[in-house]
């Protein structure tokens, strides 16, 4: 894995909409396990993929990678500036804390609002009658869009580290992530074979990614960036 979604998929930062899909299609052909490929290669390239093939997540990326850019052209500036006799201030924390909020955590919220919100309702959906195929139907394609939804998540959390004035959000948005992953497990596990095991896992696990969320909630608007 490069850490650059770009050069993941060998391209430019420039490139369309659809030349990112035509350009991950034909890396997914020559690199997918089943054709030999190497199996964390695919996952760097569908990783790459789930960012940069949605708007929003793209943009966001786009906003941290520029802001890493401006970072290092700043360091590298100073770096050839004769040494002042006292050290120099700290960089400005109110405008890291801005970023950090603006560019991962708001959209990883957003994504996760729409797998915790709804799950509720799709519970007592399919509680009705869990052997009814058309309502499996439904709540598979709920796991499976959450699915894509949290890694995107993961995505934006690992595209820049949070300040220290945020290391308490960013440890709790981190593990709120990380339940709804072994929620949506857990639930994913339960509609292959009906055990009510991981049914009550499942539902245990997304209660408490619940809870944190609410509580991230309250954190952010207290931040009032």
């Amino acid at each position: 894995m490069t850490g650059d979604f770009y050069k993941e998929l060998g391209l430019s930062p420039a490139a369309t909409a659809a030349e990112i899909k035509v350009a991950y299609r034909q890396l997914v052909k020559r690199h997918h396990p089943d054709a030999g490929g190497d199996t964390q290669r695919i996952v760097a390239i569908n990783l790459a993929y789930g960012v940069l093939s949605r708007t929003e997540t793209r943009q966001a990326y786009d906003a941290t990678q520029q802001g890493k850019f401006q970072s290092r052209t700043t360091y590298h500036g100073r770096s050839r500036m004769k040494s002042p006799p006292t050290p120099s201030p700290s960089p400005n924390t109110t405008v890291e804390t801005y970023q950090w909020l603006r560019v991962v955590f708001d959209p990883a919220n957003r994504q996760l609002s729409k797998i915790i919100t709804p799950f509720p309702g799709q519970l007592r959906s399919l509680s009705v009658n869990p052997y009814d195929d058309r309502m499996m139907a439904i709540f598979c394609r709920y796991i499976a869009d959450s699915q894509r939804r949290v890694d995107l998540v993961q995505a934006l959390y690992q595209s820049c580290y949070a300040p220290p004035a945020l290391t308490d959000v960013s440890t709790n948005l981190y593990r709120c992530f990380r339940h709804v992953q072994e929620g949506l497990s857990q639930l994913d596990l339960y509609t292959r074979g009906y055990v009510d095991d991981y049914l009550r896992d499942g539902r245990e696990v997304m209660r408490l990614a619940r809870q944190l969320r609410n509580g991230l909630q309250q954190r952010r608007r207290h931040l009032h960036c």
